[in-house]
């Protein structure tokens, strides 16, 4: 167990389906168990930080762009939710099934808070 699933376990103790925190260059820092394949992550959070973010395929299944606030962005399909937050070294991804992503927000949002502030 790394330091860092700390950090997950608190975010799926709080409900959140999957959570797992990701370097930059897209490799798995830790993540829940049987979190979903994101195909080349590194580039698809590149993308969802751009001027121009779209939707990002989860396993396959497209997530639709909702907004971009700060250092966050929401994606949502049908009735699930999907959090990226984006630190200095890595990112945070929540995905809640059956949540809404304003559900996954709040916890993801302090969490990448606390660790930006850490200098991550």
């Amino acid at each position: 167990m790394s330091g860092w699933d700390q950090y997950v376990t608190n975010l799926t103790s709080q409900g959140i389906t999957h959570a797992g925190i990701f370097g930059a260059d897209g490799s798995r820092w830790a993540a829940s168990p049987s979190f979903p394949t994101i195909d080349n992550l590194k580039d698809e959070l590149a993308r969802a930080f751009s001027t121009q973010p779209q939707g990002i395929l989860v396993n396959g299944e497209k997530y639709i762009f909702i907004r971009n606030q700060d250092n966050f962005v929401v994606f949502r399909k049908s009735a699930d939710g999907m959090v990226i937050v984006k630190l200095n070294q890595a990112y945070i991804i929540s995905i809640g099934i059956n949540q809404k992503p304003e559900m996954l927000v709040g916890a993801t949002s302090k969490i990448g808070e606390y660790l930006k502030n850490c200098g991550y």
